[in-house]
């Protein structure tokens, strides 16, 4: 295994096989008994495969007489390492073997085990936290400035799409200029693998996770795509969160929820058994219908990078739950409960996502305000004007925000808080809307 393909991503942790370190989220170093650490390579070297018990047990003591109940026993104390009470990482194959579930980070300069850079001065930090079910969620943060809260959508991966020809650039211009919060869904990306997507009412939660987990009181919330219906029904349910709201490609219901227009379920059927059959392959022609959906006037080098990205990000049968669950998503019940302004971006020209729906949006939110962009894209690419155009809108609708910049919710684990500490003054924000919309916090003074 080369030194570029030594990193690997499991949920909360990081594990570098060229030097043999599992470290945890806070980069802390996890020592593991030689026989463990000797199981954990093995199941990497074969990632998302079933390792035979005898070929396990070859590696672990080479050419010693070993029972499958030792194996038993260090695959126990590894899972306790992990954290893996429910098997969900280290998987028993029943007569068969153990399967490790972990991602290969994608990157020739890592930059440490939780976090990454490049060279023209774009740099995140990579955090996990815990959901209401024990989940862990991957989440990253760059930049400086009024945070904006990114939605899960569609299938993402937090250490590669910042490189991605597609994603990359919309991802470092909303840094730019702002704190750029976004997380992988469970599932996908770096959150932890082999876990349902669940609901819309699941991502909703795993959001609230992840924004006290960042320790934000009020923000910006974004919502692309399916990560709009995700937005809105938190923005309805917690506004004392949300300071502002951007939704961009985005629909309140699924194509199997929209009355007249809804999708034939026949069709719908059809084409998650395409991309079920063929998503994991080498060949991305699966993949790339809904590239060409997504972007169809994209550039090849950016229609490949964003079939890589999708592959990376989820398994075969894990697109097909995700393109299930948002096909079912309806929040249109919350949207006459906004009270936030609210920004609605849709691309005119949107096959994937008709313009109607994003026009739906807008009409039916109180004061929303609607922008169309010229283009065919679902979201603008770099290096087509409404990319600048679509970076213009958004500079200048933050601007506006007068978020608080940290709050200290209550139920977030000790182990989730950064060195400082602190205390709220007026109140937690969820307690209700407050007179202070500008309440800050001060620096706990210490003995």
């Amino acid at each position: 295994m080369s030194p570029t393909d030594s990193m690997f991503a499991l949920p909360g942790f990081v594990f570098d096989a060229e030097h043999s370190e599992l470290r945890d989220e806070s980069g802390a170093i996890v020592r593991l008994r030689p026989q463990c650490l000797a199981a954990l390579h093995c199941l990497i070297r074969n990632v998302g495969h079933v390792v035979g018990k005898a070929d396990l047990i070859q590696a672990v003591w080479p050419g010693a007489d070993v029972s499958d109940d030792s194996l038993v026993q260090c695959i126990a104390y590894l899972r306790r390492a992990l954290r893996d009470d429910a098997q969900r990482v280290v998987q028993t194959e029943p007569r068969r073997g153990y399967r490790l579930l972990a991602t290969r980070i994608p990157t020739d300069a890592a930059g440490g085990p939780a976090s990454a850079a490049v060279g023209n001065g774009f740099s995140q930090r990579i955090h996990f936290a815990t959901s209401f079910d024990g989940v862990r969620l991957a989440w990253a943060s760059a930049g400086d400035g009024v945070p904006i809260v990114r939605c899960a959508h569609w299938m993402t991966h937090l250490d590669w799409d910042w490189r991605s020809a597609a994603l990359g650039g919309r991802i470092q211009a909303f840094a730019r200029h702002h704190r750029y919060v976004r997380y992988d869904m469970r599932g996908s990306g770096l959150s932890e693998r082999g876990v349902d997507p669940g609901d819309l009412e699941t991502q909703v939660r795993d959001l609230r996770t992840v924004v006290d987990a960042a320790w934000l009181g009020r923000f910006v919330l974004l919502g692309i795509s399916a990560g709009a219906a995700i937005a809105i029904r938190f923005a309805a349910r917690y506004p004392e969160r949300v300071e502002r709201l951007m939704l961009m490609g985005g629909f309140a219901r699924g194509v199997l929820r929209r009355g007249e227009r809804s999708q034939p379920i026949e069709t719908f059927e059809a084409y998650s058994r395409i991309l079920e059959d063929g998503w994991g392959r080498e060949n991305a022609a699966s993949r790339q219908l809904m590239t060409t959906q997504l972007y169809p006037d994209a550039s090849l080098e950016q229609q490949r990078s964003f079939n890589e990205m999708q592959r990376l990000a989820c398994s075969p049968p894990q697109a097909a739950k995700i393109l299930r669950m948002v096909a079912n998503f309806d929040a249109s019940d919350a949207l006459t409960q906004l009270r936030c302004p609210t920004l609605v971006v849709h691309s005119r020209r949107d096959a994937r996502v008709p313009f109607e729906e994003g026009r739906a949006l807008a009409a039916t939110i109180p004061g929303a305000r609607l922008e169309a962009l010229d283009t065919a894209n679902h979201m603008p690419l770099p290096g087509e004007p409404a990319f600048d155009a679509l970076t213009h809108l958004v500079n200048g609708f933050v601007a506006e925000a007068v978020p608080d910049p940290v709050v200290r919710p209550p139920e977030v684990a000790e182990r989730d808080s950064p060195p400082r500490r602190l205390r709220l003054v007026g109140g937690d924000p969820r307690d209700g809307p407050a007179k202070d919309r500008r309440r800050r916090t001060v620096p706990e003074k210490r003995a």
